[in-house]
């Protein structure tokens, strides 16, 4: 019997998609600082995800649960935090295919962590994702090097800590299912980002440089960002329930590997729909990013978890 799990991978890939675009969007509209449109993104994620947590009962492993849960917050934290810093300063078509780069590093969590021992194929596989990382640096303005683009360092630091917190993530599914794990992971992540928004709200009487919560809401973009806001929540929510339930049925390098394809998504949107610059010569990593990504599904469903 065929396994589900790469249409729920696919859909990952296409929530990722959507949630960057209004990631983007709301960064760049709002002026709130990233941790905060980041921690508010999550918050919205967690909050649409408790009313299902009693569909869902399922047995607890506490102590498993509880080492997952601190070593994703913190993680993912400061992961979300480069992330928003990488979609606001750099473009679309260029920075985020630099995830890919996080299968590289799940070669290595997945084994150490789960005891996923990765094959010659899935190696090679991840070596066209790799590669196709490195050929983006054609696309960058001329003189400068891929890693002095604004944008790109924050978001290879994003790749790395990924590429380790994925392993965790599988271990918290593994405790207390999908849905009270993506619950209980957003609310984890939530709290490191907004804490230091609200103090500097007290400290400064302001929300951000765009002025204060009632300036905000008296907006007349008021609307606009809040639905911007919803989006990113209820993308980030279905897109990480969905990747939780892949989790349990495949090796995470694999799952992994299909949800990046949201890179590819992304950056294609950035040259056609955002009218990124140069972002012809972004094209040829991107695919060859797609044929990495293609293999690892194709080796996912051949050797599926027992």
């Amino acid at each position: 019997m065929l396994s589900y799990w790469p249409v729920l991978a696919l859909l990952t890939a296409c929530c990722e998609t959507g949630r960057d675009l209004a990631t983007r969007s709301l960064l760049r509209r709002s002026g709130w600082p990233t941790n905060l449109v980041m921690g508010l993104s999550c918050l919205v994620s967690a909050l649409l995800t408790l009313p299902f947590l009693r569909l869902m009962v399922q047995p607890s492993d506490l102590p498993q649960l509880l080492l997952a849960l601190a070593a994703s917050g913190l993680v993912n934290a400061v992961a979300f935090w480069a992330y928003g810093r990488a979609l606001a300063a750099g473009e679309l078509s260029l920075v985020l295919p630099l995830i890919n780069l996080s299968p590289l590093v799940l070669l290595f969590s997945g084994w150490w962590l789960l005891g996923e021992r990765p094959t010659l194929s899935s190696s090679a596989g991840v070596a066209l994702l790799v590669l196709g990382a490195l050929l983006l640096g054609r696309g960058t303005a001329a003189g400068s090097s891929l890693v002095q683009s604004p944008g790109a360092r924050p978001m290879l630091l994003v790749a790395v800590l990924w590429g380790v917190a994925a392993s965790f993530d599988k271990l918290g599914v593994q405790a207390s299912g999908s849905l009270a794990w993506v619950a209980l992971f957003n609310l984890a992540v939530a709290l490191p980002l907004l804490t230091p928004a609200v103090f500097q709200a007290q400290a400064n009487g302001s929300l951000s440089t765009a002025g204060t919560w009632r300036q905000a809401l008296a907006s007349k973009h008021c609307w606009q960002l809040l639905a911007l806001l919803l989006v990113c929540g209820l993308m980030g929510a279905v897109g990480m329930v969905s990747q939780m339930e892949a989790l349990r049925f495949t090796a995470v390098v694999h799952v992994i590997a299909i949800k990046r394809l949201s890179t590819l998504l992304s950056a294609i949107a950035g040259v056609v729909w955002l009218g990124e610059p140069r972002g012809a010569l972004r094209l040829p990593g991107a695919t060859l990013m797609l044929a990495g990504a293609v293999s690892l599904l194709a080796i996912g469903i051949r050797q599926p978890i027992q």
